[in-house]
């Protein structure tokens, strides 16, 4: 007796991919991607680098004392950040290894957002007086953003250059600056550690007319009301960011939405660094803004993860078309002002929704690379087959 015909209920219409197979390449992009920080030694290395980066910063004067660091996981350009290629200035001085990390240095400390001058929704100028002392005499009322970085990328680098490298832990290969911000890259005799360091003014509360972030604040204070100004604005302007609080939430992800974040940024990575692009920080975003519509129950279940990632591509696809993707956290501020790269963003975008196994099965391939050293092996190949040999009708 022949078995019945299995049920299409798991098969998504606009690809032909089942969602079942979609929901093992997210897990398997998700494996791959923890496999390089996995192993004492890497652990100890990262540790080791991690000591010696905050060692060059101590040696920085003047800077607030005791100067507390925030470490985010992933370079700038990892989608942490709210910054664009265009920010950035250029491309990165040197290799993005598998292990990187981004390190916020506050140059100063405000005890409220009453001393700044709001210019917008999302920047702000910062009073030359409040930086006391001051290493440098700001030729105007305000503290650029491009002076301060200029002054700290010199006395970082001159730090660095100082160093004795025989008694280092690790060798230094390379330290660079980078737009508005310095990059360190450490290495082991197997491993590269890339550190992207930024200056940042750090001020306590919220900045006005903030949404969202109380509801994500508990009763010991836990993450603190602290936003951040950034070295990214028109006119050495400072441009309004909550990394701390944002890395409670991401610590706080379901793991299935955890698996979506990071298979939705390391597909459409390329594209969003693009010129004119703004960069993954933007997918971060409308994943939170998802969240606030969709129930618990559905964001908590790891079977849906697939559809998620789906979805976020389709939500993504028709921010860019329509050219405007809201900051949730400040009203007025849009992430998409100015751009007039949507339509073409979208396409692209639109392409790797059309075939959302191919790019997943590309960007794990990347991963294995990196782990393996570039060799290919006989699953990959095997794998490769497979996806050029499947058609639209499941079987």
């Amino acid at each position: 007796m022949a078995s019945p015909a299995r049920p299409l209920t798991d098969l998504d219409f606009c690809s032909g991919s089942r969602i079942e197979e979609l929901n093992k390449l997210l897990e398997e992009l998700e494996r791959r991607g923890s496999i390089a920080l996995q192993g004492k030694e890497v652990v100890q290395a990262c540790a080791q680098a991690k000591d010696l980066v905050f060692s060059l910063v101590a040696q920085v004067h003047p800077l607030p004392s005791p100067n507390v660091f925030l470490l985010l996981s992933g370079g700038l350009c990892s989608g942490s950040l709210d910054v664009s290629p265009t920010d950035l200035g250029s491309s990165t001085p040197f290799v993005c290894p598998s292990i990187s990390y981004t390190l916020l240095v506050p140059i100063m400390r405000l005890p409220s957002a009453e001393l700044l001058c709001q210019c917008g929704p999302c920047h702000y100028l910062v009073p030359a007086s409040a930086w006391e002392p001051a290493p440098l005499q700001p030729p105007g009322p305000h503290l650029s953003s491009h002076q301060a970085s200029l002054w700290f990328g010199t006395a970082l680098l001159s730090v660095v250059l100082n160093l004795s490298e025989s008694s280092l832990p690790l060798t230094l290969e390379r330290a660079e600056p980078w737009g508005h911000s310095v990059s360190i890259l450490l290495s082991t005799p197997t491993l590269f550690i890339r550190f992207d360091l930024v200056p940042v003014v750090e001020v306590q509360g919220w900045p006005p007319g903030v949404q969202y972030l109380d509801e994500w604040v508990a009763e010991d204070g836990l993450p603190p009301r602290v936003f951040h100004l950034f070295p990214w604005g028109p006119g050495g302007q400072w441009r309004v960011g909550f990394p701390g609080v944002e890395l409670y939430m991401r610590r706080s992800l379901h793991p299935a939405l955890s698996r979506v974040l990071r298979a939705s940024t390391a597909v459409l990575e390329e594209i969003l660094q693009k010129e004119g692009a703004p960069g993954p920080y933007i997918v971060w975003v409308t994943l939170l803004q998802a969240c606030q519509r969709l129930p618990r129950g559905y964001l908590s279940q790891g079977h849906n993860a697939a559809l998620c990632f789906l979805g976020l591509l389709e939500e993504l696809s028709r921010l860019f078309l329509r050219g405007v993707c809201p900051n949730p956290f400040l009203p007025g501020c849009d992430l998409l002002l100015g751009s007039t790269h949507g339509p073409c963003l979208a396409r692209h975008i639109s392409e790797v929704r059309a075939h959302p196994g191919r790019y997943l099965r590309a960007v794990i391939r990347q991963a294995k690379e990196v782990v393996r050293g570039g060799d290919k092996g006989e699953k990959e190949e095997t794998e490769e087959k497979e996806e050029r040999g499947s058609g639209c009708y499941p079987s």
